[in-house]
């Protein structure tokens, strides 16, 4: 693995190897959770965290407010819980598979096009993603949860910045500031999460398309013959 975010990657592979404390030895529970956490973060986007109730939740996946809790210990539990549950597919689909390429130009095109596939594939017919959508809603997060949200996101944009940071250091960036340049890709990516319909007229492979060209120019300077051969 490139060591470009030394301190962020070994905070990342700390939490990697820590025993997940929602963990089941139920094989099914896994499934069962995933779907409760979709469930949930749909009715959150649609009512709001504060005018979602538990009932609500078991309502949606057909079980008893009894049952959800055999599941779920309570509402901000269950928001932290779905926050982790995308975090940990961001980690799995994207960062990883990205930290793992030496070369800073394929592995920024591997973070925009994997983190656009993972939003797309995640959409629902309604056309938006629940789970990146409520990741972003950490106001109901109890402070040490929030904490916790945080770092974890930390790794990713580090792992972006540095990115572009080795890419300037390459004479690859443009004259544009790193900083500026790492949210406004992760607002570009981030917001298909509430425009993208799958029952549009662009498939995910066509938004993947687009998005990793029009973020690549944006970013890099045009190489020149001699550099392309």
């Amino acid at each position: 693995m490139h060591d470009v975010t030394a301190s962020g990657w070994l905070e990342f592979l700390n939490m990697r190897t820590t025993k997940n404390p929602f963990s089941s030895p139920n094989s099914n529970e896994p499934d069962r959770l995933g779907e409760i956490y979709r469930a949930a973060a749909e009715i959150i986007c649609d009512k709001g965290y504060d005018a979602t109730s538990m009932n609500d939740i078991a309502e949606a996946v057909g079980i008893t407010k009894a049952g959800l809790y055999h599941h779920i210990s309570g509402k901000r539990n269950l928001l932290f819980r779905i926050m982790n549950f995308g975090l940990d597919s961001l980690e799995e689909q994207v960062i990883v598979p990205a930290g793992a390429i030496a070369d800073a130009e394929q592995r920024l095109r591997a973070i925009i096009t994997n983190h656009v596939q993972l939003i797309t594939s995640r959409s629902t017919p309604r056309g938006n993603n629940p789970i990146t959508i409520v990741v972003d809603e950490v106001a109901g997060l109890a402070p040490a949860h929030r904490r916790k949200v945080d770092q974890r996101k930390r790794v990713y944009v580090n792992l972006i910045r540095d990115t572009l940071k080795e890419l300037k250091a390459q004479g690859r960036l443009r004259d544009i500031d790193i900083t500026a340049a790492s949210f406004s890709l992760l607002g570009m990516i981030l917001w298909l999460s509430r425009w993208y319909n799958p029952k549009g007229r662009l498939t995910p492979e066509q938004i993947s398309k687009e998005v990793t060209s029009m973020a690549l120019s944006g970013i890099l300077r045009p190489r020149t013959r001699r550099a392309r051969r």
